[in-house]
């Protein structure tokens, strides 16, 4: 049985080549560095995972306890990280404003929340392991699972200085996938079931029932990726080098892979000549001349199709056939296309006719959707299809 993590589905959603670099091939670009950002974020989470935790025993913290807790954890990571090299900090900030912005946290946390009460902790920083279906397992983290009256409560602490937009919806579905895991283990208690993101940086809370359509839902669209994963997989071993295929994102400048990747790897190319019939050019200076080409051709066909419609303007006005310039002419066609409507009700209608074979076309773009889907193999069809490879080139402007 397969064992994924949300953080690996989420890799495959974003790019899969970078999930193929990562998870199959297992390259490691670079060892795993600490940062400014994970180590506030390890600090928050051992700060209020103390407090839950003496809150199940019935003793409640006070404030300056888990600031102290905060800050022995601060002290320690940073001392870790910084044995052998300085930290990296982003933009203009220092060290002291990652420092600050965790005091903030807890101790707003702390007064919002005080004096927890009506609170029943069953479980902090619980590593979980559940089944999604008959053939995959999950595997996660929860910052903190309460009872609260008869309703399980997920909990998730959020150190972003960046709130997500309404659209963003992967934390979401990352707690209510986790309700499997709390369905799986506590079902005989009670079933009902929320969660909760804990936006520090904002002082927001993001809350949600879990209902059974909705787990549902996520929990589809989650096994549905982790076949189509299974899937590339599969045609990955079987020879398909090019099955997990590279997806441009507002990530790509800071993957791990950058270097690898074949949307970026001739970045670090040197500047190759290349020889036509009669002249020899560096690649990079044929790029900047297809790309200058391009952006004329572009221009051109606006500007054809301006003309075109004045023309025919024109023509239409006048009941002509044919205009003539200085230097050249322009006959004109007139051409009548049927468009379809109502698919279904096209189809009954030339069945009853007997015509239905007739106007049957297959879609070689639909077939293509079907392969591509691993609906159907290339090798089921024979030689009643081919494939063919083809190149488009799109010019663009370098914003290196």
């Amino acid at each position: 049985m397969s064992i994924y993590s949300f953080s690996q589905t989420q890799t495959f959603l974003q790019c899969p080549r970078k999930y193929q670099y990562k998870y199959v091939d297992k390259i490691q670009e670079k060892e795993f560095e600490s940062s400014p950002d994970l180590i506030l974020g390890h600090s928050v989470h051992a700060a209020l995972e103390r407090l839950y935790n003496q809150i199940n025993v019935f003793k409640i913290p006070s404030k300056d306890e888990l600031l102290v807790k905060f800050k022995d954890q601060r002290d320690s990571e940073i001392a870790e990280a910084t044995k052998e090299k300085e930290l990296q900090l982003k933009w203009e900030q220092t060290l002291e404003d990652y420092i600050r912005r965790g005091i903030h946290y807890i101790a707003n946390y702390y007064d919002k929340y005080s004096p927890f009460e009506n609170i029943s902790v069953v479980a902090t920083e619980a590593s979980i392991v559940f089944e999604l279906n008959d053939q995959t397992k999950f595997r996660g983290f929860i910052d903190r699972l309460d009872k609260e009256w008869e309703t399980f409560v997920i909990n998730d602490y959020k150190t972003n200085k960046k709130l997500p937009v309404e659209e963003k919806e992967e934390y979401r579905e990352q707690l209510t996938l986790y309700a499997l895991w709390v369905q799986q283990n506590y079902a005989k208690y009670f079933k009902n079931i929320k969660a909760r993101l804990h936006y520090l940086h904002f002082d927001l809370m993001d809350e949600w029932e879990i209902t059974e359509d909705l787990l549902a839902t996520v929990t589809k669209k989650y096994a549905d990726t982790i076949s189509e994963i299974e899937a590339k997989k599969f045609a990955y071993n079987m020879g398909d080098k090019k099955c997990f295929e590279p997806k441009e994102n507002n990530f790509c400048r800071y993957c791990e892979y950058y270097s690898l990747c074949p949307l970026f790897a001739h970045l670090k190319f040197d500047d190759e000549v290349v020889w036509g019939e009669l002249w020899e050019k560096t690649v990079k200076g044929l790029v900047d001349e297809y790309v200058e080409l391009s952006k004329t051709e572009s221009q051109a066909k606006r500007d054809k199709d301006l003309i075109k419609n004045i023309l025919v303007e024109y023509i239409e006005e006048h009941n002509l056939l044919k205009l003539f310039g200085n230097t050249g002419k322009i006959s004109a066609s007139q051409a009548e296309n049927i468009s379809i409507e109502d698919k279904d009700k096209v189809k009954n209608i030339l069945n009853e006719l007997g015509l239905l074979n007739e106007a049957m076309e297959l879609d070689r773009f639909k077939l293509q959707k079907l392969v591509k889907e691993n609906k159907i193999s290339l090798e089921q069809l024979g030689d009643a299809a081919v494939k063919n490879v083809s190149r488009t080139l799109r010019a663009g402007t370098n914003k290196q």
